[in-house]
């Protein structure tokens, strides 16, 4: 009984350890969800298979969990291969941007006055906020303090994609990343410290919808083009910045990730746990460099958590 028991696990075992590595060979869209699970699959199985092994040892189980936290520690070097640190003096300065980007669900009407009241209150010199339909009964409270806006009738029809700013924004565009989704991209420019940064904002589609994630960040390549100046890119990605098209977005775009790794924000009942997937992200391009990226306090009915970044203009 012990022996087909440890079998059963090894073979379990076994099988999630080859999907989690198919991402080495394949971008098959049916394991864009696993790619961005992989950590959490992949310690789990670790789990496994320690307790095969106080149930019966077998070299089998050895070898099997030796690979999972080997392919486990590697997931945790992809998400920190994009990862920038400021400098000490650096981490203590006065922020010159302060960031904030929240999915608060298209059907969160009974929260928005609450979300309207938290963005006013936070600070933040821009909010980004996917599925931002339930403010439209809030503007003008909050164009008081954000006097420039995007979405709900200004440069878009549509109200899925907001961006708030207390800073003048230059050269607003928007559009659509794909036919899935209308006006899920926003790009501007705003003027920092004298640095002209351009702030970029997205909704991608899920990534198992056939082959539109991964088509989308070819467009949103496309759209942002080569200039290698400072931006951030931030907003509801649908995805870990594990999967080889996110990996190689960053890359080809030279973006970083926070310097103490990304908050997890879906789903809100994991997340506070640690045990949330970061498919919301704030990324950004030297020499905007963040100090920070924390988790909203409160998800606010969400189906996601919010995030923050505090970013600095390193100096040549």
């Amino acid at each position: 009984m012990r022996k087909t028991l440890v079998i059963i696990i090894n073979t379990l075992a076994a099988q999630a350890i080859f999907l989690c590595a198919l991402r080495y060979v394949t971008e098959f869209f049916v394991l864009a969800f696993i790619n961005s699970l992989a950590t959490h699959i992949l310690i789990a199985v670790a789990i496994m298979l320690v307790v095969a092994l106080l149930i019966r040892r077998q070299t089998a189980s050895v070898f099997l969990l030796v690979i999972s936290l080997t392919m486990a520690g590697h997931t945790i070097l992809v998400k920190q291969a994009h990862a920038i640190r400021s400098a000490a003096q650096e981490a203590q300065a006065p922020p010159a941007l302060r960031v904030m980007s929240f999915n608060m669900l298209a059907e969160n009407f009974g929260n928005s006055e609450r979300i309207a009241q938290m963005i006013i209150r936070s600070g933040v010199d821009i909010a980004i906020v996917p599925e931002g339909s339930p403010l439209i009964f809030h503007l003008p409270a909050l164009q008081k303090t954000y006097p420039y806006r995007f979405g709900c009738g200004e440069g878009t029809p549509t109200c899925d994609l907001l961006v708030f700013s207390r800073l003048p924004v230059k050269n607003m565009t928007t559009g659509s990343l794909s036919d899935l989704r209308r006006d899920r991209l926003m790009v501007a420019t705003v003027d920092v410290q004298g640095v002209a940064v351009r702030v970029v904002a997205v909704h991608l589609s899920k990534p198992y919808f056939d082959d539109y994630h991964r088509n989308e960040l070819y467009m949103l390549k496309a759209v942002l083009g080569n200039d290698p100046g400072p931006m951030f890119v931030a907003g509801d990605f649908n995805s870990g910045s594990i999967p080889p098209d996110m990996q190689r977005f960053l890359t080809q775009m030279n973006l970083r990730t926070a310097p103490d790794g990304e908050p997890g924000t879906w789903p809100v009942q994991l997340a506070p746990y640690g045990l949330g997937i970061a498919i919301d992200h704030i990324y950004s391009r030297p020499p905007l460099v963040p100090q920070r990226v924390q988790r909203l306090p409160e998800d606010f009915g969400s189906n996601h958590y919010g995030l923050t970044a505090d970013f600095i203009l390193r100096k040549p």
